[in-house]
């Protein structure tokens, strides 16, 4: 019997060699609500599914890699890119987490959680900045994968910068709470009464893959940019059914409670309340789809008690399947 040698028989290799993309373009195709993505390939396939669409882009050194490499599309994604106005396609790596992996907390004010040090009143606010959480969604550099890693509480110790064995306080934020309050306030009568003396303070906390911010200044809400923000919500009026899509894997991630309640105000007159419903949030779990019916069919814009979850109108987006 003649034996086979490896190189032989090594099929994969083979095809590997043999196989020539010529083509300059290439077709992502991806789930519009998800930004998963399903499929690469050098024509453009005709997309059949509303909720799918076709991504156009030129050859360049990821999609060769894709091809040629084998990288899983699990660690491929779409974002938003705010300097070119474009979809673009990225690898998306996890950050490693090591055992004494700790972060100072830093002056930017485009984190999420700030630190306000209050010298007159010796207290230290904690503030959830949800316009600056809507951005960072949005842009894809904070991805609900990074959310689910998030702790129930997270704990700031404050040090002497000059001498950093020296612990004056450790604030415990929990997590939750700041979300939905989007306050918490924290006695810290250690407070020197100069407030240039924060420069000698510094705040560390453990690498959740997310930053925050510390000033002198309480952080004043500015309103979000033009850029097109990724909803976590979307819905769509049908007369007077109401169907309410959502965008999330796991309500958790998001730090919701039990219940999200819905205001459905009049398009013409935000002041008009026209109709308010309380739902379980578990039911938006899994990408799910509900449908309510309201008292009315005037035309409606909603909003929800949690302020930092971004609600879209469907009806002006042909980006999602109902």
């Amino acid at each position: 019997m003649r034996k086979i040698s490896d190189v032989e028989f090594d099929v994969q290799k083979t095809i590997l060699k043999k196989k020539q993309v010529k083509s300059k373009k290439f077709y992502v195709e991806y789930d519009k609500l998800t930004y998963q993505i399903l499929g690469i390939a050098p024509y453009d396939n005709a997309v059949t599914n509303p909720r799918h669409a076709n991504l156009e882009l030129d050859g360049n050194e990821l999609l060769r890699e894709i091809f040629y490499k084998k990288i899983p599309l699990h660690k491929l994604r779409i974002r938003y890119d705010a300097e070119s106005k474009t979809k673009i396609l990225y690898q998306y790596r996890e950050h490693k987490k090591w055992e004494f992996d700790y972060v100072y907390g830093e002056n930017n004010t485009k984190n999420f959680i700030h630190l306000h040090c209050d010298f007159v009143t010796k207290k230290i606010n904690a503030n959830f900045i949800y316009e600056n959480f809507k951005q960072e969604y949005t842009n894809e550099q904070l991805s609900e994968s990074q959310l689910s890693s998030m702790p129930d509480q997270m704990e700031v110790y404050c040090i002497d910068k000059k001498e950093p064995s020296k612990l004056y306080d450790k604030l415990t934020l929990n997590i939750k709470d700041l979300f939905n309050s989007h306050n918490q306030t924290f006695s810290c009568k250690w407070l020197p009464n100069d407030s240039s003396a924060i420069d000698n303070l510094a705040f560390i906390h453990y690498n959740h893959n997310f930053n925050i911010s510390i000033d002198k200044e309480p952080y004043y809400v500015t309103v979000a940019s033009s850029t097109k923000l990724k909803p976590e919500i979307v819905f769509k009026q049908i007369g007077t059914v109401l169907q309410i899509q959502s965008v999330m894997r796991e309500t958790n991630n998001f730090n919701l409670g039990e219940e999200i309640t819905f205001y459905m105000y009049s398009s013409a007159d935000p002041s008009q309340i026209i109709d308010t419903i309380t739902l379980n949030t578990n039911k938006l779990d899994n990408f799910n789809l509900v449908e309510l019916k309201l008292k009315s069919n005037k035309k409606i814009k909603m909003i929800s008690n949690y302020h930092h979850l971004h609600i879209e109108d469907a009806n002006v987006s042909t980006y999602y399947q109902f």
